[in-house]
């Protein structure tokens, strides 16, 4: 099997031109069997022929493996963590006005990138200041991207928001809720592949420099170089002093053992040192 789910995954470089290459093989093998499963195929040679025969078919898989699952204030413990207890630390100093630059990496359909931006506002709010925020939202599927910039979701997905943010930050439409226009100008919507060896960060951020990085449950699908190799731009991209979010299942790399120091013993928080240099 592995050695037909490396010609599968090369088919999908080859076509997309984009780097398919470095999920993680059992990720892969998983959803190649379950997609040949739900064709009735005979096996993985049918499958692989499928791919070259049917237009509509390598954008189907690509799909399953970019897995696109999102909702607001995913694990709850985090965002509460960030939102009471460091998000006042990020911001400049009210006589500095400045900005505070956030980037939600892997941002799906926009929520994680949305509970970012109603977290700063509160807490500009609550603080009684206003500096100048940038969120940048990038993800390598423009379908996600224009669900972002639309900013609107079902009520399926806004579970984790409280009623005053309900009220707040979202209008009713439909079987639906609308993002206020105050929030979605907040957020900057772009494409960016993190797997792209020539970019470190969004191209539109123009150097990186974020006191915010959060990329959850993106680096847990790939293959331990690749993993690696991600983790070193993300670092890079973040400013001494800021905060790295990661998923449940994700770890820092040993070598950045040093440099990011762990903030609390739960909610995989990461603070960058001032010092941290690689």
């Amino acid at each position: 099997m592995g050695e037909m789910v490396a010609e599968i995954l090369g088919f999908l470089t080859d076509h997309f031109g984009e780097d398919f290459q470095s999920y993680s093989r059992s990720l892969v093998e998983k959803r190649v069997a379950e997609r040949v499963r739900q064709l009735r195929l005979p096996g993985l040679a049918e499958y692989r022929q499928l791919l070259q025969c049917d237009p509509a078919e390598p954008s189907y898989l690509s799909r399953m493996l970019r897995i696109r699952f999102s909702s607001f204030f995913r694990d709850p413990l985090q965002f509460e963590l960030l939102r009471s207890q460091i998000m006042s630390s990020l911001l400049p100093a009210p006589s500095q006005g400045g900005f505070l630059r956030a980037w939600s990496a892997a941002c799906a359909g926009g929520e994680e990138a949305c509970s970012l931006a109603i977290i700063i506002d509160e807490t500009l709010q609550l603080l009684d200041v206003r500096p100048k925020v940038q969120i940048f939202a990038t993800d390598v599927a423009e379908d996600a991207l224009e669900e972002g910039r639309a900013g609107y979701y079902g009520a399926g997905s806004l579970g984790g928001v409280t009623l005053h943010q309900l009220t707040t930050y979202f209008t009713a439409d439909g079987s639906g809720y609308r993002v206020a226009p105050e929030l979605l100008s907040m957020i900057s919507y772009c494409r960016h592949d993190l797997l792209d060896p020539h970019t470190f960060a969004p191209p539109e951020s123009l150097f990186g420099g974020f006191d915010l990085i959060c990329c959850r449950n993106f680096l847990m699908y790939l293959d331990p170089q690749a993993y690696l190799r991600v983790f070193d731009n993300l670092f890079r991209a973040l400013n001494p002093g800021g905060v790295l979010l990661l998923g449940k299942a994700e770890a820092v790399p040993e070598r950045y053992h040093q440099h990011l120091a762990r903030i609390y013993d739960c909610g995989n928080l990461y603070r960058k040192q001032q010092t941290g240099r690689c």
